[in-house]
């Protein structure tokens, strides 16, 4: 009898070492979602293994994707379906495991929970702590199918951690795709504040930029401060659940304060902002979904805004400065990597962004910006349907290339006609800035606003420049 029951253990243990093989074969032959690509690891409590007929295995990392997997494959005989037991994450059988459906628990995929587990009395004490109700199999592939009708909803904005990663109050747009079918339309109101001038980490006084006065900086006009507003609207849709195309536009408005030193015989006085405004650069882009966790991008911008604006003053008119054009005059190569990830909770974010823009050639005024490099991470905290989050941007933007002959022959101070200012000299541009933000979103469904306020921590520039004192954005958008 001893023998009997030695064997009886023995079996048993091979059973669980079985067991415990097999999960690490099935997450390691499957180690992200063959429908939603993400990783099956972080979500071994709710992954699942479908078997067809044929032989073929598909891995996923929820019923949600196992619903949708089926869907697709609706020709196909379904030999086994295993899902994760909640508590020991080992594969079981899923039409005779015990399932709970509802819950306070953040389900994967999915704005209903649905979780799988080996023992009747397990599921029913996480029902006495999360709350939910014990449903037969059937009704929970029912649930998951009724889902499939609007997978677009449940895929994202009810998904965990959706409000994070569809943020719309950011000044840098974190970049992330839509499933195949789904819109996001998106508006934004950027402001950015400069006052006062700078040359490297140097402020600059007023009074040492006079006209004729033999101070370091022989400018004419004498720019005090500056405002920049930009409206942007931003459309994307999935092309397919990994791929998504977007389109952005912006109308931008500059308005520049400046004194007029016109030498020490007759002073220093305030002059009339410059203002311009209209229509700036179109950006195309194209987005990937690599895996769970990186988006790579490419932008095309187009060159839809004026480089020729003008502004008035003296009675005479003149080409406005680099800093206040609407464009760049060129076509702008962007590729930018993101990377995100939301906790098993779905209550925090973290991410990063890289992004390069290359100025590809000069424009038809015989200049270009300085390429840019931007680099972006931030943190994020969910609160019910509030997300506050603190980030920072870095940027290295270089000087411009070439030369505007019309703004040099007017502006520039070595061969200026009367209007001379730092603005129009290609030397007085790029350097880096550090800033940091802070913001608080609001989601409710399909629509969400929020708003961040930010500084400049440092900043660098090149020549004497207008400094950045501080910027806000305001966004709003639906998804649908």
């Amino acid at each position: 009898m001893r023998i009997f029951y030695l064997l009886v253990v023995l079996v048993m243990l091979l059973m669980v070492a079985v067991g415990a093989v097999s999960a690490q074969d099935d997450l390691k032959k499957f180690p992200s979602c063959q429908v939603c690509g993400m990783d099956r690891a972080k979500f071994a409590h709710s992954r699942m293994v479908i078997e067809y007929e044929d032989g073929t295995t598909v891995g996923v990392c929820s019923i949600h994707c196992a619903a949708a997997d089926m869907k697709q494959n609706k020709d196909k005989q379904v030999r086994s379906l295993t899902v994760a037991d909640y508590g020991t994450k080992e594969l079981i059988d899923a039409r005779t495991a015990t399932w709970v459906v509802g819950g306070k628990k953040a389900g994967v995929m999915t704005s209903t929970p649905k979780w799988a587990f080996a023992r009747e009395e397990e599921a029913r004490k996480f029902i006495q702590e999360n709350g939910g109700q014990v449903t037969p199999f059937d009704g929970v592939m029912k649930a998951a199918n009724e889902e499939m009708g609007d997978k677009k909803r449940m895929a994202c904005h009810d998904m965990p951690g959706a409000q994070m990663l569809f943020n719309p109050a950011f000044g840098d747009p974190a970049y992330h795709t839509h499933p195949a079918g789904m819109w996001m339309i998106n508006y934004a109101f950027m402001h950015m504040d400069m006052r006062g001038l700078r040359h490297g980490t140097t402020n600059v006084p007023a009074a040492n930029v006079g006209f004729m006065r033999g101070t370091p900086y022989n400018y004419m006009m004498i720019p005090t401060s500056m405002t920049m507003d930009m409206h942007m609207g931003m459309v994307m849709y999935g092309i397919t659940d990994r791929i998504t195309g977007m389109v952005m536009g912006n109308y931008q408005v500059y308005e520049m304060k400046m004194l007029m030193d016109m030498g020490p015989m007759m002073g220093v006085s305030e002059d009339s902002p410059m203002r311009t405004s209209g229509i700036g650069d179109t950006e195309l882009r194209g987005l990937y979904k690599i895996n769970e966790y990186l988006v790579g991008s490419l932008g095309l911008s187009l060159p839809t805004g004026s480089i020729e604006e003008k502004f008035v003053t003296m009675g005479e008119t003149f080409r406005a400065p680099y800093d206040m054009q609407l464009g760049s005059g060129t076509y702008d190569l962007k590729p930018t990597l993101t990377y995100n990830d939301v906790s098993k909770d779905g209550k925090w974010n973290w991410g990063g962004q890289a992004q390069y823009t290359w100025h590809t050639a000069k424009n038809k005024n015989d200049w270009a910006l300085g390429d840019n490099f931007k680099l972006t991470g931030w943190l994020q905290r969910a609160l019910g349907p509030f997300t506050t989050w603190a980030r920072f941007a870095f940027n290295y933007t270089g000087r411009i290339r070439g030369e505007d002959p019309t703004i040099a022959i007017i502006n520039h101070p070595r061969k200026g006609l009367g209007a001379s200012m730092p603005d129009a000299d290609p030397d007085n541009y790029g350097g880096r800035r550090l800033d940091g933000f802070v913001g608080v979103s609001y989601m409710l469904g399909p629509f969400s606003l929020g708003v961040e306020g930010g500084m400049p921590l440092y900043q660098y520039l090149n020549g004497l420049q207008m400094k950045t004192d501080w910027m806000i954005n305001v966004g709003a958008q639906i998804m649908f």
